[in-house]
């Protein structure tokens, strides 16, 4: 494993939100993001004035680093609280399927209570929090006012492992400290000067971990991170307003050998469920499992309902585009027609049909009346790659099922060799993507990668960073949790080529 860290130079041109009057001060920053001033307290009686908190601590200041607080002039005796200024929030969705961006809200947590000794003077230690990157006010409260205060400028830290192996090993960049803050809140990551994808940890309180595959060829390849709050490197960041901010970079060798890598889907994380709704006193409605690919075969189960009637099972999607100008609109099917027993119970099995990823409802519906509703989370499922081999040249077809409907899983990003190729939609086509394009390269395994990302958002956004691959998706993807698809393909030689070398022949 191999761990990065950089200086955090604060040049003249760059604001440190470090105060010690009545409110943080003023500093040039994105239109969306949101300075909330510190209040004005008064202090304890007895003190004329706020004390100088002086902070101690190893620079750059990386989460998990120890602090040394100290101040005099406090009142002998008195009993210190120290609180960490931070916010609360993360990507905000609303109404399932619409992505609103980000939202935070200024706050503290304790670090700790401290004694005052006798001639005043407080001495404290205390660890940076696991938190986001960027400026956090320290705050000395005495009887809930605040007596002195300081801030602490948190960098950020990036570290990969592994640093070696065969094409297809799968490599984890782990981030602390990404800001919340435009400017601190996304990185880019580089693969051999091609762009592979962008990381946050906007609801993950700055820290996430970003995956990708070793490609090919065999040899070393550079694995550069650049700031990037648009989703697009900033090349020249010695020159920008940020310049202070760690652009790590990272060697990866690539070796020969191994087994070549499958096509698979990651595994899915459980998926956020509802609460069975049941309108019959008494009754219980249950969907076992719910979640799963299409196909999936499940068991709704059902007691406490009426005796001897037949209920109308509806299924629950959703049917339109966002493209074509006619919108979309919710959509009920008819399913089936379930008899419940003289004893007020049921079994009904279900095929899970066919259908756009993500959410679902599974209605009993009595005539017009809504008598209970269960619900399922289809995954995104792989049909096949095809051709899996052949020379430079030849199309390519990738099948999928499942891909979702939402802003923010509607799509999948592509990446070939880790170098962004482009994305595809699955919402007109209810969830059944196919995707053409032709194999290129060099003779040997090539890598098709499949991300998630963010379709499109409100425009307070940055724009760009919407349809590019986002490589933390496991922990910080916005609404639904779903997982990257990866893809080989073995690229041969070109017909009447040979890759073996000629053994001469000897005449004595």
């Amino acid at each position: 494993m191999v761990s990065f860290r950089m200086r955090s130079l604060l040049p003249s041109s760059v604001c440190l939100l470090v105060c010690f009057g009545a409110a943080l001060s003023a500093c040039s920053r994105s239109p969306s993001t949101t300075v909330v001033a510190a209040s004005s307290t008064g202090v304890p009686d007895g003190t004329a004035a706020r004390a100088s908190l002086d902070l101690s601590y190893d620079k750059p200041a990386v989460v998990g680093a120890n602090v040394h607080a100290s101040a005099t002039g406090l009142p002998p005796g008195k009993t210190v609280d120290l609180a960490w200024g931070t916010v609360t929030g993360g990507w905000v969705i609303e109404d399932y399927y619409q992505f609103r961006g980000k939202k935070y809200s200024e706050t503290t947590s304790k670090l700790g209570q401290f004694r005052v000794d006798s001639s005043g003077r407080l001495d404290a230690r205390f660890t940076i929090p696991e938190d986001y990157g960027g400026v956090h006010e320290i705050l000395a409260l005495i009887n809930g006012k605040v007596v002195a205060q300081n801030g602490i400028d948190v960098t950020q830290t990036f570290e990969i492992t592994p640093t070696s192996g065969p094409v297809g090993t799968p490599i984890e960049l782990k981030v602390r400290g990404v800001g919340w803050r435009t400017m601190e809140s996304t990185w880019v990551v580089n693969w051999d000067n091609n762009s592979l994808g962008w990381v946050s940890a906007a609801g993950t309180r700055g820290s996430a971990v970003a995956r990708f595959r070793a490609a090919g060829p065999v040899g070393d390849h550079v694995v550069k991170l650049y700031t990037g709050w648009q989703g697009q490197s900033y090349l020249n960041y010695e020159q920008s307003p940020v310049a202070h901010l760690p652009r790590p970079q990272f060697t990866f060798r690539t070796t020969s050998g191994g087994p070549t890598p499958e096509s698979y889907a990651e595994p899915y994380q459980a998926q956020v469920i509802p609460q069975t709704e049941v309108q019959v006193a008494g009754a219980k409605l249950a969907l076992s499992p719910t979640q799963g690919p299409v196909g999936t075969r499940a068991m709704l189960r059902g007691e406490g309902f009426p005796r001897n009637t037949s209920l109308q099972l509806v299924w629950q999607t959703s049917v339109g585009s966002r493209v074509s100008g006619l919108g979309f609109e919710p959509q009920e099917k008819a399913f089936a027609d379930i008899q419940v027993g003289g004893d007020g119970r049921f079994e009904w099995p279900v095929t899970i049909p066919e259908d756009l990823g993500g959410l679902h409802g599974l209605i009993l519906r009595n005539g017009d009346s809504l008598v209970a509703r269960a619900f399922f989370a289809i995954e995104t499922s792989i049909v096949s790659i095809s051709p899996k081999s052949g020379p430079a040249g030849t199309p390519m077809t990738i099948h999928l099922k499942g891909v979702g409907w939402t802003e923010y899983d509607n799509i999948y990003v592509a990446t070939y060799d880790n170098a962004y190729m482009g994305y595809a939609c699955g919402f007109n086509s209810q969830g059944d993507v196919v995707i053409n394009f032709t194999a290129a390269g060099e003779p040997g395994a090539h890598l098709i990668d499949l991300y998630p990302g963010i379709y499109q958002g409100p425009p307070t956004e940055p724009q760009q960073l919407y349809r590019l691959p986002q490589l933390t998706y496991a922990d910080d993807h916005p609404g639904n949790k779903i997982p990257a698809l990866r893809f080989t393909f073995e690229l041969t030689p070109p017909p009447g080529r040979s890759t073996k070398t000629s053994t001469p022949h000897l005449f004595g």
